[in-house]
Formats: C-alpha cells, sequence, structure tokens
C-alpha cells in the first residue's frame, strides 16, 4: 500500500489505518461493554475483559504507526475550505483522538502491569511497565476510564462531523478518507 494521497482524497494506507482502526476501536468498546454487562461468575465475562486488553494491546502500534505516517502524508484540501475555527476545532480534535488512541492502551497497561499482573497477548507476555503499585493502580484505572469514557463523545462528535459535512455542508471531508 502505498503512503501517498492523490489531490483529493488520503492515501489508501491512510484509509486502511483509519477504518482498521474504527473497527478496532468499536471491538473494544463492544467488548468491554459485554464485560460489564455480564454478572459476575459468568463464563463469558473474563474472556471479553481478555478481550478489551488483546485489542487495546492492537491498537497502540497501529495507531503510533498512524501518528507517524500522518505527519509525514500531504493532507488531502477540504472543497470548499471550512472557516479557520473550524480548522482549528479539526485539528484539536484529531489529537485528542490521537491522545485516546495511544493514551487509553497505555494507561491501561500500566494499570494492569500495577495490579500486579501481567499483560499477554495471546500467551506472549509483555514486559511489564511499571512495578505492582495500589496506588498507582488506582489512579491509572481512573484516568483509563476517564479517557474510555470521552471516547465516545469524541468519537461520535468525529462521526457526526463527518455526516454534517458530507449530508449539509456538502463539501469533501467524508469522501477524502472513503475507499
Amino acid at each position: 500500500m502505498n503512503n501517498t494521497a492523490r489531490h483529493d482524497r488520503y492515501s489508501t494506507l491512510s484509509i486502511t489505518l483509519h477504518w482498521l482502526t474504527l473497527v478496532l476501536m468499536a471491538a473494544i468498546y463492544i467488548s468491554i461493554e459485554l464485560h460489564e454487562s455480564l454478572p459476575r461468575g459468568h463464563a463469558l465475562r473474563r474472556p471479553m475483559e481478555d478481550w478489551h486488553i488483546y485489542l487495546g494491546v492492537c491498537l497502540l502500534p497501529i495507531a503510533l504507526f498512524r501518528a507517524v505516517t500522518i505527519l509525514r502524508a500531504k493532507i488531502p484540501a477540504i472543497v470548499p475550505q471550512p472557516p479557520t475555527w473550524q480548522m482549528r476545532i479539526t485539528k484539536l480534535m484529531k489529537v485528542y483522538l490521537y491522545v485516546l488512541m495511544i493514551g487509553a492502551p497505555l494507561i491501561g497497561w500500566i494499570m494492569v502491569n500495577a495490579e500486579g499482573h501481567v499483560v499477554s497477548l495471546w500467551g506472549l507476555a509483555l514486559p511489564s511497565l511499571v512495578s505492582e503499585s495500589e496506588s498507582l493502580a488506582g489512579l491509572a484505572s481512573e484516568a483509563h476510564e476517564v479517557l474510555g469514557m470521552s471516547g465516545y463523545f469524541f468519537i461520535a462528535i468525529h462521526a457526526f462531523a463527518a455526516l454534517y459535512h458530507h449530508y449539509l455542508v456538502k463539501d469533501n471531508t467524508l469522501k477524502r478518507m472513503l475507499p
């Protein structure tokens, strides 16, 4: 896959990573919601938590790779160009989404380690980022939950903005990211 954008669209690599990230994040949220909805002791409760962790660990390198590629990529212009204030909000939104995609998995990993557990990815033990610490585990848990809960809001706003631009403003915002 190349990372060169046509004049009017993102590169194939950027588009693929964007939609892969969407699917991955949806699965992360679905797995934790299923975990939370199941009663303690249910046979699927622990596997849902495990999948939440596995998927979060998988999101981390993808998000880091996306962050690097987006810094090097040519961003296709929005036509017609939105007002400057909207472009500033867009940049802040993108920064926050990267904070979410990178920060939530890292903080989750720290939380699991601080609780005295090892994060493993399908049987492969990953290195511990921190030592066991009850206070750090509590702090990381709170931070992870705040990021996760804010993700519902910011992801919804991101999707709403794309649809708003597509259907009401009728610019090429969404078309630039469609396969």
